[in-house]
């Protein structure tokens, strides 16, 4: 994302950062939109109501209504997930000046907190121990997990589709399982902390081209 990104606690404390920090990226000419999945969702927020009804230049939109953005300038997103989050970028990008989201539930965004390294708005406590060198060295993981399953024989990585589902701790055991997939050349790697997958890539594995043999 080109534009500034923040992620908000849902307290009293981090919905009014949220909202001064949506004013302060605001400019001329500039509509706020504060996006909630439904229409009945912004009665969970007075702060977010009054924002609302008391300010021509603030549009409130919706998940269920598609969620297009007609004005340029900052977004106000309350209480999304990944999906959302990923639909209203590929939607509105190129209106967006800058997106705050406040947060429900730090697991279903986790993964965008870490790719984005938004800026930390009200209480941060969930965030602390959340690094961006972990997801490199579940990347690095996967990829040794899928040479291991082509062991002996020498192959390299040559692609990786990988899906961040949950944030992972730094203080829980972490393991990994790949199987081969039915397509040749393919693995599937997972990883789990809790009995739950945190993290899933496909890796393609390509056999190294073959040298061309010397004559004298």
């Amino acid at each position: 994302m080109s534009h500034p990104c923040a992620v908000a606690s849902y307290d009293a404390e981090g919905v009014g950062a949220a909202i001064d920090w949506c004013c302060e990226h605001m400019e001329d000419g500039d509509t706020l939109t504060v996006w909630t999945s439904l229409e009945s969702n912004l009665q969970n927020c007075s702060e977010l109501e009054q924002l609302v009804s008391r300010h021509s230049n603030v549009e409130h939109v919706t998940g269920r209504g598609g969620g297009f953005i007609r004005g340029n300038g900052p977004v106000l997103m309350a209480w999304p997930d990944m999906a959302d989050i990923g639909k209203l970028v590929h939607y509105g990008g190129h209106r967006i000046r800058a997106l705050c989201v406040i947060a429900w539930n730090e697991d279903e965004i986790g993964p965008w907190v870490t790719a984005v390294r938004p800026s930390i708005l009200g209480d941060g406590s969930a965030w602390e121990e959340l690094t961006p060198e972990l997801g490199m060295l579940l990347l690095e993981a996967a990829r040794q997990a899928a040479l291991a399953t082509a062991s002996p024989r020498p192959v390299c990585v040559t692609g990786m589709d990988s899906d961040f589902v949950k944030y992972a701790e730094m203080d829980a055991p972490c393991w990994l399982e790949a199987e081969p997939m039915a397509e040749p050349g393919r693995v599937r790697v997972g990883a789990h902390q809790h009995n739950r997958e945190i993290f899933s890539a496909v890796v393609t594995l390509t056999a190294p081209p073959a040298h061309p043999s010397r004559t004298a």
